[in-house]
């Protein structure tokens, strides 16, 4: 089955920005931990690369610092 080129994520910014945004959700970041990453898309300079970068890296350090899954300023169990 062959994928349309304008449905394509690689053509399609919009759908990759949102996969991009979706993704981030589907690993525990809150919308406004996410939007303050984001921002508005702009479809004259999308930059998708650079915004899986950040909001993997946002995912990774909550890892790392024990508060994956919590929300933000949740202080866990103690």
């Amino acid at each position: 089955m062959e994928t349309s080129p304008r449905s394509s994520p690689g053509r399609n910014r919009v759908l990759l920005y949102l996969m991009i945004v979706k993704a981030a959700r589907d690993f525990g970041l809150t919308h406004a931990e996410i939007a303050a990453v984001a921002g508005r898309f702009d479809p004259a300079r999308p930059r998708c690369s650079e915004l899986a970068d950040a909001l993997a890296d946002l995912i990774l350090a909550r890892v790392e610092s024990g508060r994956f899954g919590q929300a933000p300023g949740d202080g866990g169990m103690f």
